[in-house]
């Protein structure tokens, strides 16, 4: 027997970097645009490249498969929150694996 999924999915929005501007070198392409090793947001903050973002089956991003501390930025890139070099809770949370990386093309 199916059963209905009535849960509100998070808002996209509430998962995309405001202003994100380049940092760092080009570590490929993605949708015929430059991936940024690094970008920082309107507010300062420094993110890693992290991957690609999961989409659904209508073509929406998949919110709710990104981990603590992943943000999308568009044209579909990860990025997560730079931890810094003293490792720190977003470190542990998001533990060692990675979405897997487009290379240059």
């Amino acid at each position: 027997m199916s059963r209905a999924n009535f849960t509100t999915a998070r808002p996209v929005g509430y998962s995309l970097l405001i202003d994100p501007r380049p940092d760092g070198s080009i570590v490929g392409y993605y949708a015929g645009r430059a991936i940024a090793e690094a970008v920082v947001d309107h507010f300062g903050r420094r993110f890693t490249y992290a991957g690609v973002a999961p989409r659904l089956r209508n073509g929406g991003y998949d919110v709710d498969a990104l981990r603590p501390g992943e943000w999308i930025v568009e044209p579909g890139l990860i990025y997560y929150a730079d931890p810094g070099e003293s490792g720190g809770l977003l470190k542990r949370l998001r533990g060692s694996d990675h979405h897997s990386a487009v290379g240059p093309a």
